[in-house]
C-alpha cells in the first residue's frame, strides 16, 4: 500500500513506461498483526473519504481513490478536490 500516490511521485519514462516513487509512506499491510494505520498519509488533495473521516482501519483501495482524483485532474486540468 503505497500511501502518498500524487503527481510528483507519479514518473513517466522516455519509453512510456510508468513508475511509482517515494514509498516513504508505503505499509505492507498483509503483514501487519493490527491494520490499525495513520490517517496522516497522502497529500490533502488526493486524500480517500476514509481517512478524512479519521478511520485508522484502510486498506490499499485509498491509492485507488488517489489515482482516480490524479487522472481527474489530468483529464480537466485543475485538482478535483483541492484541499
Amino acid at each position: 500500500m503505497h500511501r502518498d500516490i500524487k503527481g510528483g511521485n507519479i514518473l513517466l519514462t522516455k519509453e512510456g513506461i510508468l513508475k511509482i516513487a517515494d514509498f516513504g509512506l508505503a505499509r505492507d499491510f498483509k503483514r501487519v498483526n493490527s491494520h490499525n494505520f495513520t490517517v496522516k498519509v497522502v497529500t490533502r488533495w488526493y486524500r480517500a473519504p476514509e481517512l478524512l473521516l479519521n478511520q485508522t482501519r484502510y486498506n490499499e483501495k485509498i491509492d485507488v481513490w488517489s489515482i482516480g482524483c490524479f487522472i481527474a485532474e489530468m483529464f480537466i486540468g485543475k485538482p478535483l478536490f483541492p484541499g
